[in-house]
């Protein structure tokens, strides 16, 4: 399949509510429609849905959505979905509509993180107003919402071909030595990844979020403002070595990180892979207490499972 972006990302979380203060103080994010059972919809441009917190009993990610071009490549990748083994459910009309889009077929990769692929969310131009002044804006569009950092207990020969192969995703870097070595960083557009695979033995969960404006002050402003409200940093200011992008890293209320950042770069036609010689430029110094609580260890039953 041809996954265009990431699309929108769901969490639960039973301290949803602190996202309505969170989301547009620190970042600007913009509070979107509430749903009827209280999940809050945080917005970065012009799409409705992109991140989703609903009410839950415990911190984790729900789901990942990934945009798709339109109605042919939705068949398409339902079709090929089941001819490999991974059972698609198609999204009843009551579920497309909560997502606002017209499409959507979910399934499971072979550590259980539900995945969904979704084609025509609806877009409102010249809607999104951002929830504090900003020097820029997010980036986002047709480019998606950014990455999404997914820790596995061990990165298997099924787990990458079902990035490589199932969604269809290119390799674009291999983590170096050091905290995140031997981590996958994959992109499925311009942008220089929109999924990433860190190998947590024993572990499971979502590691981070990366959201990114078109402004360092942005970044900068965001960084002034979290030391002084005394907020949980996990990962100084610095730039990586890899895709140039400044950021920093910090606890959110749901207890995932979120990165935020300016000046990635964006690849064309002429992309080479190479291999960083390290991780970061300067700056990212790991400050916090250790991996996200959304990142746990492994239950019993929470073994590769994947295709049913």
């Amino acid at each position: 399949m041809q996954i265009r972006a990431l699309g929108y990302l769901g969490f639960e979380s039973p301290r949803y509510e602190e996202w309505l203060t969170f989301g547009p103080e620190i970042f600007g994010l913009q509070i979107g429609d509430r749903d009827p059972d209280g999940t809050i919809q945080l917005r970065v441009d012009d799409r409705h849905r992109r991140l989703s917190i609903h009410p839950g009993e415990e911190d984790r990610l729900a789901y990942i959505g990934w945009e798709l071009a339109g109605r042919a490549a939705f068949s398409e990748a339902v079709a090929e979905l089941s001819h490999k083994g991974y059972a698609p459910h198609l999204g009843t009309a009551e579920e497309c509509r909560q997502r606002e889009v017209l499409g959507l077929a979910r399934f499971q990769d072979p550590y259980g993180f539900t995945h969904e692929v979704y084609y025509g969310p609806t877009s409102t131009v010249g809607s999104f107003l951002p929830g504090k002044p900003m020097a820029g804006s997010f980036v986002g569009g047709v480019g998606g919402v950014g990455h999404v950092v997914l820790a596995v207990p061990e990165i298997t020969p099924e787990l990458e071909k079902f990035v490589t192969d199932v969604l269809g995703m290119e390799l674009f870097v291999t983590a170096p030595d050091g905290r995140f070595s031997g981590g996958q960083f994959y992109r499925c557009n311009p942008r220089t990844h929109c999924l990433a695979l860190i190998a947590v033995p024993g572990h499971k969960g979502v590691h981070h979020l990366e959201i990114e404006s078109t402004h360092m002050d942005d970044v900068g402003r965001a960084w002034d403002l979290v030391q002084e409200r005394e907020l949980p940093i996990t990962v100084t200011l610095g730039r990586h070595m890899s895709d140039t992008l400044i950021s920093f890293y910090m606890r959110t209320p749901t207890g995932f990180d979120i990165e935020f950042g300016a000046g990635s770069q964006l690849l064309d036609d002429t992309f080479v892979q190479t291999t960083p010689s390290a991780l970061e430029t300067w700056g990212h110094k790991f400050v916090g207490d250790g991996w996200p609580p959304t990142v746990r260890p492994l239950t019993p039953e929470q073994h590769p499972t994947g295709k049913e």
